[in-house]
């Protein structure tokens, strides 16, 4: 299982990628989701981290599965075998 600060890594870095290649400011992601950008901008850094209902509340927004908002691809995530849900 991934360490906690790696977990913490993972979701800044996918959070962030998502937003880009969505082609959103975190101004306007921040507003789509409800948070001051402030928020949105130390989560990306890693500096702060959502948590379970905000965390539910991204999910639903990006489609992105919890399971791939922490996993860098090579935990190879997969349905059933999510190494951060199945321990």
């Amino acid at each position: 299982m991934n360490p906690p600060w790696a977990l913490r890594a993972n979701f800044a870095i996918i959070l962030k990628r998502w937003r880009l290649q969505h082609h959103l400011t975190q101004k306007e992601m921040a507003g789509k989701l409800g948070f001051p950008v402030s928020t949105l901008s130390a989560w990306e850094t890693g500096e702060r981290f959502p948590n379970g209902y905000t965390l539910d509340h991204i999910v639903r927004y990006t489609h992105i599965s919890p399971c791939r908002l922490f996993c860098d691809r090579s935990a190879r995530c997969m349905p059933g075998r999510c190494r951060l849900l199945n321990g």
